[in-house]
């Protein structure tokens, strides 16, 4: 069974480069949390939202790719 979609190597990438910045921008807030309470809650709060926002979009437009990529020929099972 050949490939037929569209390459998700460079988006994995965008992904998880986004990730990591959300996690480095936690860690970074947790770190200056006391010097700046309120830089820091902001930080947090615009994290977890790209972290979120992230996720969902990946795994909506996996299934979205492959609802509209998968053929019936294409399962070994026949089911």
């Amino acid at each position: 069974m050949a490939n037929k979609g569209p390459s998700w190597t460079h988006r994995r990438r965008l992904i998880y480069a986004t990730y990591a910045l959300g996690v480095a921008m936690i860690a970074f807030a947790m770190a200056t949390y006391r010097s700046d309470t309120s830089v820091a809650s902001q930080l947090i709060v615009g994290a977890v939202s790209l972290i979120s926002i992230i996720l969902t979009a990946y795994t909506a437009f996996a299934t979205i790719d492959d609802r509209y990529h998968f053929t019936p020929e294409d399962d070994e099972d026949g089911f």
